[in-house]
């Protein structure tokens, strides 16, 4: 049927008919497909919401996989007898704490410190502007070690015992 057969058999009600079979046979025409049936639409929406579950299911096993790996080469580095093996993790963690001692303590202390001696002293003294550290890759260097990730969030979901 087409829209003026609808329209000139029915009025108003003809009309919306028409209308909408119009529409249907515009939307074929543009995409090539036909309307979906509302029971298959449902059908594919529920499948399509179990794979991205599943997706998110495989990244948080994939994370909880990762974590227990990195906690493993850990253990063995930890253990192992050279310095230079055992002792880097050491090291970055003593860099950060200074950065951070620098930072938060050092800098700002260092010229009142300065400034209270030279003028106890009666000496002039010219304190040099002290560098910057940059806190930003500090804290994130730090927040990895430290394992302050989400990581750990995702083992509690998943129900993995701290212990």
């Amino acid at each position: 049927m087409s829209i003026w057969s609808d329209l000139i058999k029915g009025g108003a009600e003809g009309l919306f008919t028409g209308i909408g079979t119009f529409a249907k046979d515009l939307r074929t025409a543009i995409t090539g497909e036909a309307p979906l049936d509302p029971n298959k639409r449902a059908e594919l929406l529920i499948q399509a919401q179990a794979l991205e579950a599943a997706a998110v299911e495989a990244e948080l096993n994939f994370a909880v996989r990762m974590s227990e790996a990195q906690t493993a080469i850990n253990a063995v580095e930890a253990q192992n007898s050279r310095l230079f093996v055992s002792g880097w993790r050491p090291a970055v963690g003593w860099v950060c704490v200074s950065g951070m001692c620098y930072t938060f303590l050092l800098k700002p202390i260092l010229p009142w410190a300065v400034g209270t001696v030279a003028a106890l002293s009666g000496m002039q003294v010219i304190m040099p502007i002290l560098p910057e550290v940059p806190m930003g890759d500090l804290v994130v260097l730090l927040a990895g070690m430290l394992g302050l990730g989400t990581l750990r969030t995702v083992e509690k979901s998943k129900g993995v015992n701290s212990k």
